[in-house]
């Protein structure tokens, strides 16, 4: 299945949904995450099934959507916010573009007094003035958020670890920063 093809998949009313989610519920649930593809292409679904459905939540998003996202910080308990770098990007315009809506994401979040964190994959090679300029722009958004670094996949690439600390220590000289691989990827579920 196509993670960013609207039109497959399979789709469930809302009690469907929740009745699904019953049979897979086991003694030790948490709580309900809410992923994807992009959760935030569904928002007004999401929203109608939490004000049904009162599941403890984490909204896993790309952060493109700042509007969806709006939509529903009555119904979501955290957010997993993705910054995306330019490296992921053809241009560099396609980056700014979204970059602006990851920041407005933020904004939302700060404004909504959402609960948050931001992760950002990053590579051998994500150069330090990049993610200088995200940590400067978050901080005239936000004085306290956890930020993710997520070294890409595989880990063979990273034989040599010193660009990772180098951002790590970046990171930290304004936020609490924590390096958690892509496990996803290491267990082999996409």
């Amino acid at each position: 299945m196509d993670s960013k093809n609207t039109n497959e998949g399979t789709y469930y009313s809302i009690d469907e949904l929740n009745d699904k989610i019953l049979s897979l519920m086991s003694p030790d649930f948490h709580s309900l995450e809410i992923t994807g593809g992009e959760p935030l292409l569904h928002a007004p679904y999401i929203k109608e099934f939490l004000s049904k459905y009162n599941y403890k939540s984490m909204l896993e998003t790309n952060a493109s959507m700042p509007n969806n996202l709006k939509l529903l910080k009555d119904v979501i308990d955290i957010v997993s916010m993705d910054i995306k770098l330019p490296e992921h990007f053809d241009s560099i315009d396609e980056w700014v573009d979204v970059y602006t809506s990851e920041l407005k994401s933020v904004e939302i979040a700060e404004e909504e007094k959402m609960e948050y964190y931001i992760k950002i994959v990053v590579s051998p090679t994500t150069p330090s003035d990049v993610i200088e300029r995200i940590m400067e722009d978050l901080s005239n958004i936000s004085s306290d958020v956890t930020i993710i670094l997520q070294p890409m996949s595989p880990i063979e690439l990273w034989a040599d670890k010193s660009n990772l600390f180098k951002l790590s220590e970046l990171v930290a000289k304004y936020y609490d920063v924590s390096i958690i691989p892509q496990m996803h990827k290491y267990l082999g579920v996409n």
